[in-house]
């Protein structure tokens, strides 16, 4: 079944994301693949970001749905969050580890720098973040406004049709879902997708290039 498709289980959709967290910890296959569908666009939208800033869409996609199937194995109520939360984290730490360990077959670590950081993420839950291991509250702060600067240094950079794109594509919809509410042909959203990469692979680079500038500098005395 592909995760994207609405086929879900008529018996289940009534169900709590935490109570099918439980029957799917049980055995239920049902329970899991309902939770899948459920959260595909989370995924989705997980991995854009990433996508945008250089990275493989499928395989990022992957790395996310193997963080979700985590969450529902790994899921507790005792966590004090709810599952939605819980997984969102779990993904985001999959995908981030996966790329960390890609980058550092190539001899750097792209993400010591921020040079692969999610640039549109301005929403992080940063309490539920602090639950995860090896995680700290402070990066989490420092990493939530410097995303927040970056998405508004983006934004001047876009078109209305870009930003309006960039905003549904984030969200984990379709090409054909945001030409649809957008009124637009599939082929122009691409277009503008397209558009949207080129303009962050640019603000990319100078921010990397001022990163490199100020290292470069001698301290003042």
């Amino acid at each position: 079944m592909m995760y994207g498709e609405h086929n879900h289980h008529s018996d289940l959709t009534a169900f709590s994301d935490e109570a099918l967290c439980l029957r799917a910890q049980s055995g239920s296959t049902e329970a899991e693949a309902e939770l899948a569908v459920r959260y595909f666009r989370l995924v989705k939208s997980c991995a854009r970001p990433y996508f945008l800033a250089g990275g493989d869409s499928e395989d990022l996609i992957q790395e996310g749905m193997i963080g979700l199937l985590s969450a529902i194995r790994g899921y507790t109520a005792e966590r004090s969050l709810s599952f939605a939360a819980f997984a969102r984290i779990c993904v985001q730490h999959r995908i981030f580890t996966a790329i960390r360990s890609a980058a550092s077959a190539v001899q750097e670590l792209p993400m010591q720098t921020g040079e692969i950081a999610p640039l549109f993420d301005d929403n992080p839950d940063a309490a539920a973040s602090a639950s995860m291991p090896g995680s700290d509250p402070m990066v989490l702060v420092i990493g939530m406004e410097e995303h927040k600067e970056r998405i508004c240094a983006l934004k001047k950079l876009l078109s209305p049709l870009e930003e309006n794109v960039l905003s549904l594509y984030l969200e984990g919809y379709s090409l054909a879902e945001i030409a649809r509410q957008l009124g637009k042909q599939i082929k122009s959203v691409d277009n503008a997708l397209q558009r949207i990469k080129r303009k962050s692979a640019k603000l990319t680079e100078r921010s990397q290039e001022q990163a490199c500038s100020h290292k470069s500098c001698p301290p003042e005395e």
